[in-house]
């Protein structure tokens, strides 16, 4: 499961803001504890959720908008990056990640 210790409690927060803002069921029961991806798709799709997130936290950064009670969005993502990159990799699915997340920023 995605964990999340106390003093990360905000980030998961806010990830889970936004798993609804985007209707990324996934992504909503990753976060809220309820569900491991178990499949290549389920780990492309996560990818993908992760980003679509961070540009979404950069127009809500930069248009001065809280989310779930904060407004400091670049240091929560910056925390969310590691929580994501960790759970990958204890998954079984770093390679999924690293490819998808090049591919989406440009680097594939």
């Amino acid at each position: 499961m995605m964990k999340f210790s106390d003093h990360l409690k905000p980030a998961q927060e806010v990830a889970l803001h936004y798993a609804n803002k985007l209707k990324n069921s996934l992504a909503a029961r990753v976060l809220a504890g309820e569900k491991d991806i178990s499949t290549v798709d389920e780990a492309v799709e996560l990818t993908r959720f992760f980003w679509e997130m961070t540009d979404c936290a950069v127009d809500d950064q930069k248009g001065g908008v809280e989310v779930a009670g904060t407004s400091d969005l670049e240091h929560w993502m910056e925390r969310l990056m590691n929580v994501f990159i960790g759970y990958f990799k204890d998954m079984g699915f770093q390679q999924q990640w690293i490819e998808e997340s090049n591919r989406i920023n440009g680097h594939a």
